[in-house]
């Protein structure tokens, strides 16, 4: 049985708050418009399916409690959000005519970064590891999470869509930003790299 009163309250919080991949999806939303954005989510979700299928197989109890486990995809994070983070920077920072056209995101691009960015986030393991299985009986059987894992998605794309809804209000109706594309891209770097420090400082629970 699923605490439906306790959960969709819980996961619409948890989906709202600002993170990595909802950065992600505003700048590729106001840099490629609305469909690269959305094909960006594909990646997310990929991972998230992922990460579902460890967790009903019995792998993702596992990493989630191995301290070795943890720390490694814990720091493949860490270096992927800095890495991202001082790349847009350097993008920022550059005077390459590409920065005067607001349509360098490719699909494949935020595809990747998307796809990419939920992997090897720890937190998004422990999201479907130990967050959601509270809502359940105890000792449920793996497959039980299935349909709580789908919820929890479902609730994650209408937050990603408020998102990429802010993003593709930062382009005007002729496409060209509102905002200079330098500053968009500080702005991401700064937040890609606070979100890379924060998580080198995230402990196992």
């Amino acid at each position: 049985m699923i605490a439906w009163q306790l959960f969709l309250p819980a996961a619409c919080a948890m989906a709202l708050i600002p993170g990595a991949n909802q950065l992600m999806g505003l700048r590729n939303a106001a840099l490629g418009g609305v469909r690269r954005a959305v094909v960006g989510l594909a990646g997310r979700f990929l991972a998230f399916s992922l990460l579902v299928a460890l967790v009903v197989m019995g792998l993702g109890a596992v990493l989630a409690r191995s301290a070795l486990a943890f720390e490694l995809l814990r720091w493949l994070g860490v270096g992927y959000l800095l890495w991202l983070g001082l790349s847009t920077l350097w993008k920022a920072s550059s005077n390459s005519t590409e920065l005067a056209h607001p349509d360098n995101i490719t699909g494949a691009v935020a595809f990747r970064q998307e796809f990419l960015t939920a992997l090897t986030n720890p937190k998004a393991l422990l999201l479907f590891a130990s967050f959601l299985p509270q809502f359940l009986t105890p000792d449920p059987p793996p497959s039980r999470l299935v349909p709580l894992a789908a919820a929890y998605v479902a609730i994650e794309a209408v937050a990603a869509m408020l998102y990429i809804g802010m993003g593709r209000a930062l382009r005007r109706e002729d496409q060209q930003l509102r905002v200079p594309h330098r500053r968009l891209d500080q702005m991401a770097g700064l937040g890609f790299l606070g979100f890379g420090g924060y998580l080198a400082f995230v402990h196992r629970p």
